[in-house]
């Protein structure tokens, strides 16, 4: 007795027969039985017509266990990008078409790393299992995508959840770029007002301003900066970057306890002053001095 499966994909079938050409050569199907053989569907994209020996017992044969097996892997690893570009067209249409390629990258990038991954391989095995549930309740029908739409509604919801964290990922990025380029053309029309600043941190993790002597310099004497504003906002580096911007010194000496601290500065600072930026190799000043490095809270 054989029993007949149509499956039906729309997107990407050249890399499922791909899979099924590879897991068939290398499996232990071996019954004259199987046999499969694919036919165009026009619009609807291309039908895999499958034809295998129906099992015996209550429970999915072995050629069963290979079709939900391939099919899964083919959901997982084959059907992803095009899901993910599903979801940022609907909804995230205001977005360019770079712009969704660029956060599909960033999500898939998130995906194959850390717990994300762990999970989404946990999510092959549910759907594996579930294939087998459809395929073996007398079902001689699949079509691939509505069966992750309809019945694979936790799957759809996890990668949603990878994309939203890209897209927001990427908006924050896109905006400290924007702050950056702004900054960098304040500083390129504003007139020096301090030959050299030197940059390191306190014992109490908070940034210490000196100037070329060393002399600690207090920045309620730069008038272009409200110090009232860096007691009381929260984003402190910030703060710091837009005050070096404001009085805009030829050069900044980096000290060598400000990278491990302010890693998220330092880089900014890179971007902004460039050249301008001097970084420290032990100097005379750090060997002298206590690092004070990380192990106090940041300055709230």
């Amino acid at each position: 007795m054989v029993k007949i499966i149509l499956i039906v994909v729309k997107r990407a079938y050249a890399q499922l027969q791909s899979i099924l050409d590879q897991k068939s050569a290398c499996s232990d199907i071996n019954d004259p039985r199987f046999h499969y053989q694919w036919q165009e569907c026009g619009k609807y994209g291309m039908m895999l017509y499958l034809q295998f020996p129906a099992p015996e017992a209550e429970e999915p044969g072995v050629t069963e266990s290979f079709i939900s097996s391939f099919l899964s892997r083919f959901i997982i690893h084959d059907l992803r990008d095009f899901l993910f570009q599903d979801i940022l067209r609907f909804n995230y249409f205001y977005l360019s078409k770079a712009e969704q390629d660029e956060i599909c990258l960033q999500a898939r990038r998130n995906l194959e790393r850390g717990l994300i991954g762990h999970r989404h391989q946990a999510f092959g095995e549910i759907i594996d299992q579930k294939i087998r549930e459809y395929l073996f309740q007398h079902n001689n029908y699949l079509n691939v995508e509505g069966f992750i739409y309809f019945r694979l509604q936790d799957y759809q919801l996890e990668l949603k959840q990878i994309v939203d964290e890209a897209v927001e990922n990427y908006l924050t990025e896109k905006e400290y770029r924007e702050f950056i380029r702004l900054l960098k053309y304040f500083l390129e029309i504003q007139q020096p007002k301090i030959d050299l600043v030197h940059l390191a941190v306190d014992e109490s993790g908070q940034f210490q301003i000196t100037d070329q002597h060393l002399k600690k310099i207090d920045p309620r004497d730069w008038e272009e900066f409200d110090l009232d504003e860096l007691e009381k906002d929260s984003d402190y580096e910030d703060i710091l970057v837009s005050m070096l911007v404001s009085v805009a010194p030829r050069r900044i000496m980096l000290h060598q306890n400000v990278l491990p601290r302010y890693p998220k500065t330092v880089e900014t600072l890179r971007r902004i002053f460039a050249g301008r930026l001097i970084l420290c190799h032990n100097c005379a000043y750090c060997r002298q001095e206590v690092k004070h490095l990380v192990n106090i809270d940041k300055p709230k």
